[in-house]
């Protein structure tokens, strides 16, 4: 039976196509502030991992071919809520993201960016779902393979350039990291203005570190490996909760000029990175203690 293979809460799991879910692997962060938040838990276990991916695909239709796109802001700070605003404010032609049930797409809509990337985890597998690639393209997006529903960000970037894009967001979930290098082998040789937003890091290893500190944009998620390694060249930390780091000047300023958009209010302070307090999600994989 096909299905689509997905991460959450450090753990990866599959959503078969007659809807029902197998964890795969335990969950490697016991708790999270953000989860907790929004979903209402305290612990994370395999019947809690099944519980969140039943419930995003009743209420977003997620991994099925009831898939919504009209999700808006979740987090201030996310990957999609950059990007959509990048698209939005023209920093931005276009992004290159993920989508279940499409693979890898080459988004131009702040608003497909956003519905696509609001609820969704790191995907690593996926198939082909009619309903949701067109309605995909009927936004406007472009699928990189509507067949297969490859995932390869590497090939959407050449994709992106081919349709005349020049200034491209992609997204890079750490267990792929190694696509960082090779996007970045592909702006030297086409002239492309390329900024990367690496995403989903709780499982990526030491030897992920070399791809991940070429990223402009990293979401530390629950990785403290990642924190401590990549914690010099941070320009700026993002969060506490699940930190994120600003490796680039170009993201820099782009961020600074995003905040000037919400009537939320900050703390801006200095800081020795990475700046932690006891609700920032930490990962229990033995490898980071």
């Amino acid at each position: 039976m096909k299905y689509h293979e997905t991460l959450i809460m450090g753990a990866i799991a599959r959503v078969y196509e007659d809807g029902s879910v197998e964890v795969v692997s335990e969950p490697k962060v016991p708790y999270c502030t953000y989860m907790r938040k929004v979903y209402g838990i305290r612990r994370a276990c395999e019947e809690v991992i099944e519980y969140v991916l039943k419930l995003k695909m009743n209420r977003y239709g997620l991994f099925t071919p009831r898939r919504r796109f009209d999700l808006g802001r979740v987090v201030v700070f996310g990957t999609s809520e950059i990007i959509s605003w990048g698209i939005e404010k023209e920093f931005f032609d276009c992004a290159v993201i993920v989508c279940d049930g499409a693979g890898t797409v080459v988004a131009k809509s702040p608003q497909l960016v956003q519905g696509i990337g609001a609820v969704m985890n790191g995907l690593l597998k996926t198939y082909s779902i009619p309903e949701v690639i067109n309605t995909i393209e009927k936004l406007g997006g472009v699928i990189l393979d509507r067949n297969s529903a490859d995932i390869d960000q590497v090939e959407g970037v050449i994709k992106a350039i081919e349709l005349g894009c020049k200034n491209i967001a992609v997204s890079v979930i750490g267990l792929r990291c190694w696509e960082i290098s090779e996007i970045r082998r592909i702006e030297s040789k086409h002239g492309a203005n390329l900024t990367v937003f690496s995403t989903c890091n709780t499982l990526a290893k030491a030897s992920c570190i070399t791809h991940i500190e070429k990223a402009d944009y990293v979401c530390t998620s629950a990785n403290q490996m990642i924190r401590e390694s990549l914690a010099k060249k941070a320009l700026i930390q993002l969060g506490v909760t699940i930190p994120v780091y600003i490796l680039t000047k170009k993201i820099k300023d782009l961020v600074l000029e995003y905040m000037k958009n919400f009537d939320e209010q900050f703390i801006i302070r200095r800081a020795t990175l990475p700046y932690e307090e006891e609700y920032t999600t930490r990962c229990t994989y033995c490898e980071w203690l």
